[in-house]
């Protein structure tokens, strides 16, 4: 998992799905933003951790029903639509209060660069 920036009250990291399963040691009220096509991958690897270390999610997709349905039965879980990454952003940094770590997964670590990402944090 990198470290991408601290802001007030946040931190931002970028990872894979594999990693960041493998590192969620410590890490507690996180926000996932995810594309909607990395979800299924989400589900079989992830799901465990929503709810206890997961307690938003962002979905970058028109639709999070079937997100909904698989997770309806957990409390304390936000689950947000947004249409593009720079959105999805702008959610997680308006609910610091909710979630102080906030985590881009991908199951292709080709998807966002390093740099687009921080581009957009700083805005």
């Amino acid at each position: 998992m990198e470290k991408l920036i601290d802001t007030p009250g946040q931190s931002f990291y970028y990872t894979t799905i594999e990693s960041f399963v493998n590192n969620t040691e410590g890490k507690k009220k996180c926000a996932v933003i995810l594309a909607g096509e990395d979800l299924p991958v989400f589900y079989e690897k992830a799901f465990h951790l929503i709810g206890d270390c997961i307690n938003q999610i962002i979905v970058i997709d028109e639709n999070v029903n079937n997100l909904y349905q698989k997770i309806k039965e957990l409390s304390n879980v936000l689950i947000i639509s947004a249409s593009c990454i720079k959105d999805a952003t702008r959610i997680a940094l308006n609910s610091a209060s909710l979630s102080k770590n906030v985590i881009y997964i991908s199951s292709d670590t080709t998807n966002h660069s390093i740099a687009d990402l921080l581009n957009i944090i700083e805005e």
